[in-house]
Formats: structure tokens, C-alpha cells, sequence
């Protein structure tokens, strides 16, 4: 077993939120249909500085709004996906013009990575906005993980204002669960990533040179981002608003209940 320092510390379980308390980290990992009202009476006799939520946010554009307009103001939030933390290790970001993202997904999970993806795509684009979502080829079937949820199946591809382009498409029998390419459209600059199905991240860049880190890693990232938000480096991970717009589209256009 990893040795785990949450193991030799107390654990408080409480059967209802505190009351009068301030935090400097709250994380709130329930499931997206619940988390607004939990967050709304947290937020009536609570304080954090720092706020992270689990992807998907919201179920709901209304949600989404809503926490945007009342409660952005009370703290600095964030979104706990690893796109961004992916996206930094592509070492010439600022040479990266014009690139084509190419995302092979195995079927079946695509509708608990498609935020991941997007924002990969919206770190590496430097947040232009998405101006083009072509989903002619994109179709629900039947989530067999969650049979109350459906799943996305088929291609999705978007461009932004910068005519850069990201498609995704899913692949019944992939080798890997996901298989990441990215091109540069005007230079020979190529980069690789394949989850695996062990859960092994192997990044390949165009010299030939390879390497790999161990996937999920949410243990310690946790404790990087704090770190990083008490040095004022917000970049770590998406903020609140970063996903918004993602969130915004992806609820726009791609119907079923996915989330």
C-alpha cells in the first residue's frame, strides 16, 4: 500500500456543514446535480479563500450562471481537471501557432474526459474563443457504466479564432484508453500522449525522447495547487471562469444527459 500521510491524522466527519468558519481550502467533490444548493448554504455562514469543484460543475446553464453572479466574488475558484497540467509539459507552447489537436478516445468514456480535452485544447490555444463546433457526426448511446446517463459517441471538431482546430473522435477498439497527437500546422513540431490502459501517461515529443508519469494524480496535485495558489500562481489549473465558457458550450451542444 502507498504510504499515505491522511492515514496518520484525525479524521472529523460532520453530519451537517459547520457554521461561522473560515477556510483556506474547500473542495467540494459531490455529485454535479447537488453541488449548487450544498455550495449556496455553505456559503451563507462560511468563508473559504480558495474554492475547488470537481468537473462537471453544474447540470445546468442556470447553475452555472447563478454560482458565476453571486458567489465568484466570495473566493478564488477552481476546476480540478488535468488538462492544463497536461498541456504544460508541451515545453514549446509559445511556438505552438496554428496547431490541429487530434484526440482518439475509446468508446465509453468520452463524456468523462470531453471537459479534459477541451481544456488541453483551451491552454494550448491560449483561451482563444471557439468559433466553430461541427457535431454533424456525433451520436449518444447508452452509458454502460451509469445506465441512468448517456454517452457520446462519434467526432466532434471545433476551431477557434485563431483557426486553430482540436477533433476528437472515439474508437471502439482503441489499444489505449486515449491517444492524444498534436501538430503544428506550419512547422514540424509533433507531439504524443497515450493514456494507457494501466494507467500510464507516456508523452513522445518529435526528438524521439519519451516519458512517463503514473495517471490519476490528484494526491498530490492537490497540494501543488494550494501551493501554487498561496504563491498567487493561478494558472496551475483552470479557474471557474476559464471553464465557464467550455462548460457554457458543451451544454449548448451536446444534448442527453451527459453530465
Amino acid at each position: 500500500m502507498r504510504n499515505n500521510k491522511l492515514l496518520n491524522k484525525k479524521i472529523f466527519i460532520f453530519k451537517k456543514i459547520p457554521n461561522n468558519n473560515k477556510y483556506l481550502l474547500t473542495i467540494s467533490a459531490t455529485q454535479s446535480g447537488e453541488r449548487y444548493k450544498l455550495l449556496k448554504n455553505f456559503f451563507k455562514s462560511n468563508k473559504t479563500k480558495f474554492l475547488l469543484l470537481e468537473k462537471f460543475c453544474f447540470p445546468t446553464m442556470r447553475q452555472f450562471n447563478d454560482f458565476n453572479n453571486y458567489f465568484t466574488n466570495k473566493t478564488k475558484t477552481f476546476v480540478n481537471s488535468w488538462g492544463y497540467i497536461l498541456a504544460k509539459k508541451i515545453k514549446n507552447k509559445k511556438k505552438l501557432q496554428n496547431f490541429r489537436l487530434v484526440c482518439k478516445v475509446k468508446e465509453g468514456i468520452l463524456s468523462g474526459c470531453i471537459t479534459h480535452l477541451f481544456h488541453i485544447y483551451d491552454f494550448l490555444n491560449n483561451n482563444s474563443n471557439i468559433v466553430k463546433v461541427d457535431k454533424k457526426k456525433l451520436y449518444l448511446i447508452k452509458n454502460k457504466r451509469r445506465i441512468s446517463y448517456d454517452e457520446l459517441a462519434g467526432t466532434i471538431e471545433v476551431k477557434d479564432l485563431k483557426q486553430n482546430e482540436m477533433k476528437i473522435e472515439t474508437i471502439k477498439n482503441l489499444k489505449n484508453l486515449i491517444t492524444i497527437n498534436i501538430y503544428q500546422k506550419n512547422k514540424k513540431i509533433h507531439y504524443k500522449i497515450i493514456f494507457k490502459k494501466n494507467y500510464t501517461i507516456k508523452f513522445y515529443k518529435q526528438d524521439g525522447k519519451t516519458k512517463e508519469i503514473q495517471f490519476p494524480f490528484s494526491e498530490i496535485t492537490t497540494s501543488i495547487f494550494l501551493k501554487n495558489c498561496l504563491n498567487r500562481n493561478y494558472k496551475f489549473i483552470p479557474s471557474f471562469q476559464n471553464d465557464f465558457k467550455i462548460s457554457k458550450l458543451i451544454l449548448e451542444n451536446f444534448k442527453g444527459r451527459i453530465i
